[in-house]
């Protein structure tokens, strides 16, 4: 593990946990359950997890298979599938990005899950975002059931 990735880590366990509408895991073992999601399916590119943490002023990237997003504010899609609890889907060069609401609190997300595939043009784009949106689910079951 990297000097940047293990202090990136350490601050990350600072943020209070992702889902607020239950009891979840704390930072450290949200990223947990990222890697351990992401070795699960390795289609996926980047998985991310955004919330805001306790505190905070806005969401950011409190897990992620890459740790240069840690920390960092959330993406306008991020944002998009919080605030209309819609799952928002994005075509990158090379790649589909499929950004999942989750973690119901009062009707609405509290989090977001973003899912990014190798993807070419002609993929199935309404496959991805279906398994985008099971990998999701087990990543919040898995930080629900994480205490």
């Amino acid at each position: 593990m990297s000097f940047r990735f293990a202090s990136l880590l350490a601050l990350s366990a600072l943020f209070v946990t992702a889902c607020q509408s239950t009891p979840t895991a704390p930072q450290n073992e949200t990223q947990a359950i990222v890697e351990s999601v992401a070795k699960m399916h390795p289609e996926v590119t980047r998985l991310t997890v955004h919330t805001t943490p306790a505190g905070g002023s806005g969401p950011i990237a409190v897990a992620s298979t890459m740790a240069e997003k840690l920390g960092k504010p959330s993406d306008p899609e991020d944002l998009k599938a919080m605030a209309k609890n819609l799952t928002v889907t994005m075509e990158e060069v090379g790649s589909y990005d499929v950004t999942v609401p989750i973690c119901m609190k009062d009707g609405k997300p509290t989090a977001a899950v973003g899912v990014t595939f190798n993807a070419d043009k002609g993929a199935d784009k309404e496959n991805l975002k279906n398994l985008a949106t099971a990998i999701a689910k087990v990543v919040e079951d898995r930080m629900t059931a994480a205490k």
